[in-house]
Order: C-alpha cells, then sequence, then structure tokens
C-alpha cells in the first residue's frame, strides 16, 4: 500500500492543487512534449488527484488519444470526472485503484506518465516495472517528481528554516521520499528500464510578488499530521498569516523564493521490460 496522504481535507486539497498546478502545468508538459508524448497517444497516468496532470496530458494526445488516469481517492475521482466534464473533454477517464499494484488496469499503453506521486510509494521502482508492462514496445514512461530538501529561499531566514524543518521533518516520520526527482535515474532503471533522460527546471522570484503563498498552502495543508505527529502546532504555524510573515522577511533581507526544483526523467521500453 501507499503511504497515507498528507494533505487530509479534500476541499482545501482541491484547491491547493488547483494553485499546484498554475506553476507546474508548464513545466511538466514541457517534460512531456520532450518525452515524445503526441496526438493519437493511449496514456496511463499514476495517481491522477484531482486530474490535473491526466487532462494536460489529454491536451496533448488530442481527441485522437485516450487518457486513463488513477487514483485511489474515490473523492478525488469524482472530482477529477466533473473536472474532465466541465471542460468538455471526452478523451480522458478516471478510475479508483491503487498505481502500486495496477489491479484492474486493462490494455496497453503508448505511455505511463506520473507527477509528484512516486514520493508517496513504498516501493517506486517495482511500481515503475508493473506500469511498464502495460506498454506497448518502444512506449515511454515519464516521472516528474520534486527535491523538496532543497533551500526554499535565499537567504534562508530563521521563519523560512523553521518552516521548512517542520516540514521535512513531517515527511520523515510519514515514511515520503522528500528528494525523489533526484532519485529517478536510480528508479527507472532498477524498474528494468534503460538510463532515462533527465532534465531539471525551476524558478526564482523576489519582490513583492514572490509566491510565499505557495509554501504556506503547502503546510497549512498538512498541520493536521504536524500535530498528530509532534512536529509542531496549528498555533506555531499560525497558517492564516504564514504567507505574509514569509514575506515580509524574504523582502527585508531583499531575498528571492526558489521554487521546488522538478526532475522530469523519462525512458522507452525495448522489446520488453527487464526482469
Amino acid at each position: 500500500m501507499a503511504t497515507p496522504y498528507l494533505f487530509e481535507d479534500r476541499e482545501a486539497e482541491q484547491r491547493r492543487l488547483d494553485a499546484q498546478a498554475q506553476l507546474l502545468d508548464p513545466l511538466t508538459e514541457r517534460v512531456f512534449r520532450a518525452a515524445g508524448l503526441e496526438p493519437g497517444m493511449r496514456v496511463l497516468d499514476l495517481g491522477s488527484g484531482a486530474g490535473h496532470v491526466a487532462l494536460l496530458a489529454g491536451r496533448l494526445v488530442g481527441a485522437e488519444g485516450h487518457v486513463v488516469g488513477v487514483e485511489r481517492d474515490p473523492q478525488a475521482v469524482t472530482s477529477a470526472r466533473e473536472r474532465a466534464a466541465a471542460a468538455g473533454v471526452n478523451s480522458v477517464e478516471f478510475v479508483v485503484g491503487d498505481v502500486q499494484t495496477l489491479e484492474g488496469v486493462d490494455g496497453t499503453f503508448d505511455a505511463v506518465v506520473g507527477r509528484l506521486i512516486l514520493m508517496y510509494l513504498p516501493d517506486p521502482a517495482e511500481a515503475l516495472r508493473r506500469a511498464a508492462s502495460h506498454l506497448r514496445p518502444g512506449g515511454v514512461v515519464v516521472a516528474h517528481e520534486a527535491d523538496l530538501a532543497y533551500d526554499w529561499a535565499a537567504p534562508q531566514t530563521e521563519l523560512w528554516g523553521q518552516v521548512r524543518g517542520w516540514f521535512l521533518q513531517t515527511l520523515a516520520a510519514a515514511h515520503i521520499e522528500p528528494r525523489m526527482g533526484l532519485r529517478l535515474y536510480r528508479c527507472l532503471v532498477d524498474a528494468g528500464l534503460s538510463a532515462p533522460t533527465l532534465t531539471l527546471e525551476t524558478a526564482v522570484v523576489g519582490g513583492p510578488e514572490a509566491p510565499t503563498w505557495g509554501w504556506a498552502n503547502l503546510v497549512r495543508g498538512i498541520v493536521p499530521v504536524m500535530e498528530r505527529l509532534g512536529v509542531a502546532t496549528a498555533a506555531e504555524v499560525d497558517a492564516d498569516t504564514l504567507a505574509e510573515r514569509l514575506l515580509a522577511e524574504l523582502r527585508s533581507e531583499e531575498g528571492v523564493v526558489i521554487a521546488p526544483p522538478m526532475v522530469g526523467a523519462w525512458a522507452r521500453t525495448g522489446s520488453s521490460v527487464r526482469p
């Protein structure tokens, strides 16, 4: 089974994922295009969540292609289906399933994709091996994961360091891999795939428009887990003012916010996946 998901409030999580998609979708699209996603492909999306990645893949493969998104949370699947229907997209479907086993997923695909999902899995290489077994010969596996243990700001002031420390301590206690992006090369090779092509992209922003809200939202979403694990209390985090305090501290130092470095990795199968 996958590690329990950190973000327990599903309504708040939908809003967080919407904001996250605004930042990450352009990066993910560049990775998908570089990996060769194109019109007419059948794509399997691992850990669809709110459906943003599946819909992004759907735009790339077009009406003549098809995307199947697998997500273990039935409520998230319902929301993703509603999102697709509202957008008038008929070529993307969402099913309830476990991405670690892919039981019940049938058919052959041209590509397997996933964003910020492998970090939650107990055996990401085995999950990719199983996913690759659903690919036609020459199909492509594409992963887009972050390095969350980097310095979130420069200079990393007292509050930024404290918040980052809380977050990483929570991930460690919950057995979630914070540096999955930097493990992708080994992960894909261990999955029996050829040595992957890698890319890394991030953004750096200073001044009054620095998106400190992104990190504040991230931390806000896991406050209940932080409290349960004894990492920090809601009063200590003070999520309602966190974004403002992070920005004020950053601006006092004329510093910059650094977006999570996102590593893209992709590799194609041969005639079969190595045993």
